[in-house]
């Protein structure tokens, strides 16, 4: 079951339709709850982003796993995203965890 779409996919959606993607670091799961809370209220796609301080304070795989609670619970698209990766190594890791 695919729980995240991409970022190509959700962009190229808003740009057919000509609407704006908000993009929103998670830090922890209540960031997670108020976000991914307030897209379904919104009916909005979002991306959830995970920051060089948030991979330092909780890891790779419990930001994923934040994330993909986070997305079962709502019906519109989201995406987790990397943000600012810092090396290959971590990108491959973060690509393997579901980003």
């Amino acid at each position: 079951m695919k729980i995240f779409t991409t970022n190509a996919e959700l962009l190229q959606k808003a740009q057919q339709e000509k609407y704006a993607v908000g993009a929103f670091n998670l830090n922890n799961m209540e960031i997670a709850q108020a976000i991914i809370e307030t897209a379904q209220e919104e009916r909005a796609p979002v991306i959830l982003q995970a920051s060089q301080g948030a991979l330092q304070y909780a890891g790779v795989d419990y930001i994923a796993a934040i994330a993909r609670a986070a997305a079962e619970r709502v019906t519109v698209p989201v995406s987790l995203h990397l943000d600012h990766g810092t090396s290959f190594e971590q990108n491959v890791e973060c690509i393997r965890a579901g980003y």
